[in-house]
């Protein structure tokens, strides 16, 4: 018997060092495609400023965007992923089939849905940005670059379903790295583009679809590596395809809170004064990155190994390893709201200040930024909460929650922009996603039992403690050596010594806080 036990132990040590791989990859990945994101967006700075053709453009492109992330990567991941989880057990052929099919009807939809969307443009844009309907050079630069952007849509979601097969394979990295891909591409059309055009902009939406061939030719290879190669079928009377679908409808709105919460913003930002709606969208790229390199990366990895936990009953070990993603994520996202808070001002004026983005811009962009940043670990716990919901394919709890956050985050914008102005939109998204946490935390409590031992809320604990030390150092730096108000060099210098300070200090109190376990060593203390 203790052999068994110490065999148990032993792999679910395993498992959990797995997870914690799969979510470093993923992080890695992401990272990288963060990185080029940045210098996407201080390219982006530079060539449109913050004013009514920005604002014009990333509405545009939150269209599309919006879209993608409401129907494909979160959605159709976790509506897919448990069912192929049962079908996989059937055998290959099984498998194939439903694929096919649900690819099939995915590609048919998408179509459909495009063609519509190019259409009906000018209707769309009026419920996504109604303030820019009186101003008629901001609206008909959004309604040209939206339809130019909208085929993007379509790429990106089947590549999201590409995703989702090579993530179920337990194969992370090419989806994780495929999103560098668009960057890349609105890179090179800004710089060997943009300077051809008479409007930049539009050198830019190439930009985005060009990306989108990218990202969805990649793919291949790696499917016929796992052995599908997709195929055209219409057996949409498949079984799967109605689980799927069943699953997907739910969590249509439990995956995508945080974004609905976004896009309100963004929707009430329009009918603020011009800028608005840029710096909503600066400060969302900055806390993005350390959502997707901690909670997202967590989420996907958690995934595949909750649904096989799951599907063969073992609710200890899902529990276990949703326990310890938790705990993980606190640990890591804690640190980033206190750096987000304190060197908010910094990391934008370092990154975006030149060109046509004023000083001005970078202060209204940096409370904004604090604003979202107070949310991050709500933002975090989100994504994981929910997969364990969807991994037991609850789809409906998850989406109750989110309507619920959903309306909340409106009645507090509505009330909050009045005096905060486009803060006020970002605080009430970070204090949305607080209610979303505090029901699902209840709900997952409530089906599977207690989630957090005495062990893993000490370990939580340690982490505000072990924060302490940092937040001094950055209040001291700040006072010893104030950030330099002109010379990137030096900006960059400044923050890089901030960052690598604040990190090198965090890691030490954490290890004199007996956290081992974050430092990749085995934790001995309670």
């Amino acid at each position: 018997m203790n052999n068994i036990d110490t065999k148990s132990n032993k792999d679910n040590k395993n498992a959990s060092k797995s997870i914690i791989r799969a979510a470093s990859t993923v992080g890695s990945w992401t990272m990288l495609s963060r990185i080029l994101g940045f210098i996407r967006d201080v390219i982006l700075a530079r060539i449109l400023g913050a004013g009514p053709l920005a604002d014009a453009f990333f509405v545009a492109f939150k269209l599309p965007n919006f879209f993608r992330r409401m129907f494909a990567e979160g959605t159709l991941t976790v509506a897919l992923v448990p069912v192929l989880a049962d079908e996989r057990q059937k055998g290959k052929a099984e498998t194939h089939a439903y694929l096919n099919a649900l690819a099939t009807l995915l590609l048919t939809v998408l179509l459909l849905f495009t063609i519509a969307g190019i259409v009906f443009m000018p209707w769309l844009l009026l419920g996504f940005a109604p303030g820019f309907h009186d101003e008629p050079d901001r609206w008909q630069h959004a309604l040209t670059l939206a339809r130019w952007m909208f085929p993007y849509l379509l790429l990106i979601s089947l590549s999201a379903m590409a995703w989702a097969v090579l993530n179920a394979h337990k194969k992370f990295s090419l989806a994780a790295a495929s999103p560098a891909l668009l960057n890349v591409a609105i890179i090179f059309s800004a710089i060997v583009l943009a300077p051809s055009f008479k409007n930049p902009a539009e050198a830019l939406a190439i930009g985005v679809v060009l990306g989108g061939v990218l990202q969805l030719g990649i793919q291949f290879p790696a499917l016929k590596r796992i052995g599908w190669v997709p195929k055209l079928s219409f057996q949409f009377k498949n079984p799967a395809i109605f689980q799927t679908l069943k699953l997907f409808g739910p969590a249509l709105l439990g995956v995508a809170a945080v974004q609905i919460n976004i896009l309100v913003g963004t929707i009430l930002a329009t009918l603020l004064p011009a800028g608005a709606v840029s710096y909503l969208y600066y400060a969302d790229r900055i806390v993005q990155l350390p959502l997707a390199l901690f909670g997202i990366a967590m989420g996907t990895a958690l995934l595949p190994a909750l649904s096989e936990h799951l599907a063969n009953q073992r609710e200890n070990e899902a529990k276990k390893d949703l326990r310890n993603g938790l705990t993980w994520l606190t640990w890591i996202t804690l640190p980033a709201v206190v750096g987000i808070f304190m060197l908010a001002e910094p990391i934008i004026a370092t990154l975006f200040e030149h060109g046509e983005f004023s000083h001005q811009a970078t202060i209204a962009t940096a409370l904004a930024l604090k604003a979202y940043g107070l949310g991050l670990i709500a933002f975090s716990w989100i994504r994981v909460l929910s997969t364990a919901c969807y991994a037991g394919k609850d789809a409906k709890s998850p989406m109750n929650f989110a309507m619920i956050s959903v309306l909340a985050n409106i009645l507090l914008a509505m009330i909050l922009m009045q005096t905060l102005k486009h803060v006020g939109l970002a605080l009430a998204t970070s204090l949305a996603a607080f209610i979303n946490v505090g029901l699902l935390i209840y709900h997952v409590h409530k089906k599977y039992g207690a989630i957090f031992d005495k062990k893993s809320v000490i370990r939580m604990l340690r982490a505000i403690f072990a924060c302490l030390p940092m937040l001094f150092f950055l209040i001291g730096l700040s006072e010893l050596w104030t950030f330099p108000s002109m010379g990137k060099w030096m900006q960059a210098l400044w923050l890089g010594a901030a960052i690598s300070g604040s990190a090198i200090i965090f890691f030490a109190a954490a290890f004199l806080l007996g956290e081992r376990k974050l430092l990749g060593r085995k934790n001995h203390a309670a």
